[in-house]
């Protein structure tokens, strides 16, 4: 037969899927066989319960073969195509409401982290929590949709590399239902032990799953646990305290909140490689911008201080969410600093106020000798307005006097009934 693939459906069980697929037009590919499954580790949930759906693929041929494999923490990327889809509704069939931030521009962080290679015969598992992709708050009888598809490579080399171009692709489509119930807060805690029990041993088998439900669906019995996973060192896996991070901000207590300061100011979260450790600090220090909480611009502001350059230039754009007067000063004085990234960065912060009286200002660092910063000023002026004037690259001194007459007008004609749209942020903690 002389055709790339040739797949045959050998045997459908309800959500068991056996599939071969024959590469005969590709040198070097052998019959690729396997079978996939989605199934719900559980029928009946609790409220407040992660509910756990397991990925099951085997391979069922003679050859080895390697898949990606990552976090299993939603990733906010359509473009990842290996990725599984839920579609979780109600039992009318109405979607559930999405409790996924809006990514403002893209997903953060590292998706595809790794690879499995399975050879004949064995069977790899991978644990999705679905209260990542819709909130299951209430009792009631809730429906699954859920589909997968999976490249497939050809194991060659190192084990785990993914060379070339898929063999194949595995298909696992399947509906699934589950019940959700009511119960108290200790049986709540109970059902949840298993998980808590994983996240004291990183050699644990359930280990990853076990961070991203206890984050994903945090309460306050789990409080110590999610701080006491900022302060730990975990090799292999340096998405986890980013992780307990989101889990605390969602948790929205007030120790947890505390908790992500101590990490922005460098008291917890510091084992590990330097870059992962101000990585971290980072990361909590946007948490902070999205909760907005006066009582954090003190610290930033002593951030500016004596923090490391790299964090001055994050607590910069951090200050503008807070519309606190002591912020807003830090950053108009900053427009003045000898260091261009400082005025950057202090532009930025003023954008993030999204407030007319800043654009006086940025209308003045249009003037600013540096390219970067009259180009970010541009940008500013742009997005708070909605106005586009454009500002040539490399541009001349007439190009600049330009530009800022057209700026300088269209303010003049503006400014006595303008006012910004509002911005919202990509998360509300």
């Amino acid at each position: 037969m002389n055709f790339r693939g040739l797949c045959r459906l050998l045997e459908v069980r309800g959500a068991f899927l056996v599939v071969t697929l024959l590469a005969a037009s590709r040198p070097g590919f052998s019959a690729v066989s396997y079978s996939t499954d989605f199934r719900l580790e559980k029928k009946v949930y609790l409220v407040g319960e992660p509910v756990l759906c397991d990925f099951i693929i085997q391979n069922t041929g003679s050859e080895a073969f390697a898949f990606p494999y990552r976090a299993p923490t939603r990733a906010l990327n359509p473009e990842l195509g290996s990725e599984p889809r839920f579609v979780l509704t109600d039992s009318h069939g109405q979607p559930l409401a999405d409790p996924a931030p809006h990514p403002c521009g893209g997903a953060r962080g590292r998706a595809v982290y790794g690879s499995v290679t399975l050879p004949p015969g064995q069977i790899s598992v991978e644990v999705w929590v679905l209260n990542q992709w819709g909130e299951i708050a209430s009792p009631g009888v809730y429906h699954v949709h859920a589909i997968r598809h999976l490249p497939l490579y050809a194991a060659q080399g190192q084990p785990g590399a993914l060379v070339g171009r898929p063999a194949a692709y595995a298909l696992a489509v399947e509906d699934l239902s589950f019940r959700v119930a009511r119960g108290t807060a200790a049986q709540l805690e109970a059902a949840d032990q298993p998980l808590t029990e994983a996240l004291l041993h990183p050699r644990d088998p359930r280990f990853a799953e076990a961070v991203v439900a206890v984050t994903s669906v945090p309460h306050a019995f789990l409080e110590p646990e999610l701080i006491s996973l900022l302060g730990r060192k975990f090799a292999g896996y340096p998405w986890v305290r980013e992780q307990a991070l989101e889990g605390l901000a969602r948790l929205g207590t007030r120790p947890a909140w505390d908790a992500i300061l101590d990490v922005a100011l460098g008291r917890i979260g510091v084992s590990g490689p330097q870059s992962e450790a101000m990585a971290l600090r980072e990361y909590a220090i946007l948490l902070l911008a999205e909760k907005r909480d006066r009582r954090f611009v003190s610290p930033l502001l002593g951030l500016l201080q004596h923090a490391p350059e790299p964090l001055q230039e994050d607590v910069l754009p951090a200050l503008g969410f807070f519309h606190d007067p002591r912020a807003n000063r830090a950053l108009f004085q900053r427009l003045h600093s000898p260091k261009p990234d400082d005025r950057v960065n202090a532009i930025l912060g003023l954008k993030n106020l999204n407030n007319k009286d800043a654009i006086p200002a940025l209308l003045a660092m249009l003037h600013d000798p540096n390219e970067e910063v009259r180009r970010v000023a541009d940008f500013a002026l742009e997005s708070l307005t909605g106005q586009k004037i454009e500002l040539p690259p490399l541009a001349s001194p007439a190009q600049l006097a330009t530009t800022f007459a057209d700026w300088n007008t269209w303010w003049q004609d503006n400014n006595a009934r303008f006012s910004p749209n509002p911005q919202h942020a990509c998360r509300d903690w």
